[in-house]
């Protein structure tokens, strides 16, 4: 499960750091190197990335989580390169806001008057009106894992309601 911590940079804290970047980018890493002899030509490696790799909330600290996903998207499109001339491909998609227990857990944490702030911004900045639910994404994921994705590799595919689109 990713984890996002959204503290100032100057707060975060080693272990925070650490955590990110094990959940984040550590387990993608070696989940796929240790799948590797598994996985033959055909064989499809998704990742979730986030918006929040090249795109900013105001008010909202990502600096951290923003690495991270960077980090994630880098991975992606290096293993694409590499792992290409076995027939493997590699992707990313890389939701907008997402209605999750993690976003919720965050939301919730958050003073009234914040949270009223961050529910105005996502109906005036999302061009579809509203955050994603879990199966917005499904698609993407059965498209990129299936036969019909055969040519796609290196991608970090933006399923967020248009969000980064302005």
């Amino acid at each position: 499960m990713p984890v996002a911590y959204l503290v100032p940079f100057e707060s975060v804290s080693e272990a925070q750091f650490q955590h990110s970047f094990a959940l984040n980018v550590t387990a993608a890493f070696f989940l796929t190197q240790g799948l590797l002899p598994h996985l033959g030509a055909g064989a499809s490696v998704i990742n979730i990335s986030s918006y929040f790799a090249n795109k900013m909330i105001p008010k909202r600290p990502s600096s951290l989580y923003s690495l991270s996903k960077g980090a994630l998207n880098s991975l992606t499109k290096s293993l694409a390169f590499e792992l290409g001339p076995r027939g493997i491909r590699v992707n990313a998609i890389a939701p907008g806001t997402v209605d999750t227990a993690m976003r919720r857990k965050t939301v919730d944490n958050l003073p009234a008057e914040a949270q009223a702030e961050l529910k105005a911004y996502v109906e005036r900045s999302y061009p579809l009106g509203r955050i994603g639910r879990p199966d917005d994404l499904a698609g993407m994921a059965v498209y990129l894992a299936s036969d019909e994705a055969a040519w796609t590799s290196g991608g970090i595919f933006a399923i967020d309601g248009g969000y980064t689109a302005g």
